[in-house]
């Protein structure tokens, strides 16, 4: 619904109250002159015919006049865009309270585009100061991983899994930075699911050896539109959720379905599942839900950028879960036509079945 305010002639003519009684005073004054100096009753009605007429066609002519500026530039800007750009779009004004406000219009138009430009510069600044901070604390981190490898022991085998987390959370920064800028980063190509999937299981085989977690991988020699390098980190969130609330006899199922429309890649565990309240929040930033809060040290980041990425690709994420019996996470990769056929943020790519 567009933003829209008819000028009424009733506002107008309230508005103009003082000044028509002024215009008043001074014809009965230009009356009583006439009539002193003795001029003939049928001039004093002539020249009080004209100045009447005079004043009520300034009258109506202004109201028409300013209408019309007005119903223009509502016009306009429920049919424009970009709604700074309105005072492109607008017809010079013919009065000074038009013109006046296309000025406004015009500098505030360039105090914004001065103030965009600065903070686009400033978060250029802090993502390149990122990568250059993620690229440099790689380094001491593969010097901690080739340290524990060649001195294998229990201690060394426990520094290495907290290196490996912070990796992977130096690894959720990266993302998130290029997040805020993602058609600079990502290229779209043929991507077998196979490929990103068995990324995905070897960077986390210890997480899956500690827990004795089945695994269950079928039906993904399937190719897809994407950017292996987003997914894979992406599958590895999901992954990586999995392992943490995944409990008693644990059992991780991947596998991709295919239609004329999509392909979806599932990933559904038996884990502890999540409260059918906390499902529509899953994927807002820094929501830890009540597992997250109670038991696990979560940030609220992993679902987000999740979403936020998947977005980014074009495609959708759907999660389902139960509580106490586990959650199936669905990521959609549309096809052909469907690819322009986005899930609403209002439904949140969510499906739940109340416990």
């Amino acid at each position: 619904m567009g933003l829209y305010y008819i000028m009424k002639f009733i506002d107008y003519f309230k508005e103009r109250i003082p000044l028509i009684f002024i215009y008043f005073v001074v014809v009965t004054l230009i009356t009583f002159i006439l009539m002193v100096f003795r001029v003939y009753y049928t001039g004093i009605m002539m020249i009080l015919f004209l100045l009447i007429v005079l004043g009520l066609f300034m009258f109506f002519y202004r109201f028409y006049q300013k209408k019309t500026f007005y119903d223009n530039l509502y016009s306009i800007l429920n049919n424009i865009d970009n709604k700074t750009l309105i005072h492109e779009a607008m017809n010079e004004a013919y009065f000074t309270e038009g013109k006046i406000l296309l000025d406004v219009l015009r500098e505030t138009d360039k105090y914004k585009l001065e103030q965009i430009n600065k903070y686009k510069y400033m978060q250029e600044e802090f993502q390149e100061f990122m990568e250059l901070w993620v690229h440099e604390i790689k380094t001491p981190l593969a010097a901690i991983n080739l340290i524990t490898e060649n001195n294998k022991n229990k201690i060394t085998n426990s520094i290495n899994e907290e290196a490996k987390k912070i990796d992977g959370f130096v690894e959720m920064i990266l993302f998130y930075a290029r997040s805020q800028m993602p058609e600079k980063d990502y290229l779209i190509k043929n991507c077998k699911l196979t490929n990103i999937v068995n990324k995905v299981i070897i960077r986390n085989k210890n997480s899956f050896l500690e827990k004795n977690i089945r695994l269950d991988m079928h039906d993904l020699d399937v190719s897809v539109r994407s950017d292996s390098k987003w997914m894979e980190f992406i599958v590895n969130q999901v992954v990586v959720n999995s392992i943490k609330y995944i409990d008693e006899n644990p059992l991780i199922e991947i596998y991709a379905v295919s239609d004329k429309e999509s392909v979806s890649l599932y990933i559904k565990d038996n884990g502890i599942g999540i409260n059918y309240k906390d499902l529509p929040r899953v994927f807002e930033k820094g929501f830890t839900g009540q597992n997250g809060r109670r038991k696990y040290n979560s940030t609220g980041m992993g679902l987000y950028l999740v979403k936020k990425l998947c977005l980014a690709l074009g495609n959708n994420v759907i999660i389902d879960s139960v509580l106490g019996e586990g959650t199936i996470v669905q990521i959609v990769f549309p096809l052909g036509s469907f690819t322009d056929k986005m899930i609403g943020d209002e439904d949140y790519g969510i499906k739940s079945e109340k416990q």
